[in-house]
C-alpha cells in the first residue's frame, strides 16, 4: 500500500471496526494533528475495533506530539482495554509473534500482533474482529 506523493500519514475505515493507518515517512505537522485526531476519535468508539497499521520508513511524532500520544494512550487505558481487540503492524520481515514477549506488547492492553504484508496484516486484523464477533 502506497500513498500518493507528498502524503505521508492517511487513515481509512474500510470496514466496520476495522481502522487502517498508514504512515510513509516524515510526518508533517498538519498530519501529526490528523494522527492525534484519530486517536481522539478511537477513544470516542463505543464499539469492537481493531487496528491496521502499515510504514514505510520511520514516521516520528514531534518531541511534543509524542508526548501528547504518550498521554492519550495513558488516559484512554481503560477504554481500549475494553475496545480495542488488536493491533497489527505491518513491516517487511516480520511474523505474527514478532513482538511476542516484548515490553511494549506487555504495555497495551489489547493483543499486538504483526506481518511483512498488508495482505497478511488485513487477514490478522478481519481475525481479531472475527473473534469478537463469535463471542458476541
Amino acid at each position: 500500500m502506497t500513498l500518493p506523493k507528498g502524503i505521508m500519514f492517511d487513515w481509512s475505515n474500510p470496514e466496520p471496526g476495522l481502522y487502517v493507518l498508514h504512515f510513509s515517512g516524515n510526518l508533517s505537522e498538519q498530519e501529526q494533528e490528523t494522527f492525534l485526531s484519530l486517536l481522539d476519535r478511537l477513544s470516542g468508539l463505543s464499539a469492537p475495533y481493531a487496528a491496521l497499521m502499515t510504514s514505510e520508513g520511520n514516521s516520528p511524532l514531534s518531541p511534543d506530539n509524542k508526548k501528547r500520544m504518550n498521554a492519550w494512550f495513558k488516559q484512554n487505558r481503560g477504554h481500549m482495554a475494553t475496545w480495542c481487540l488488536g493491533h497489527v503492524r505491518v513491516q517487511p520481515g516480520f511474523t505474527e509473534d514478532h513482538y511476542e514477549g516484548s515490553n511494549l506488547a506487555k504495555a497495551l492492553p489489547f493483543p499486538l500482533k504483526a506481518a511483512s504484508t498488508y495482505e497478511e496484516g488485513l487477514a490478522l486484523a478481519r481475525t481479531l474482529l472475527q473473534q469478537q464477533n463469535k463471542e458476541m
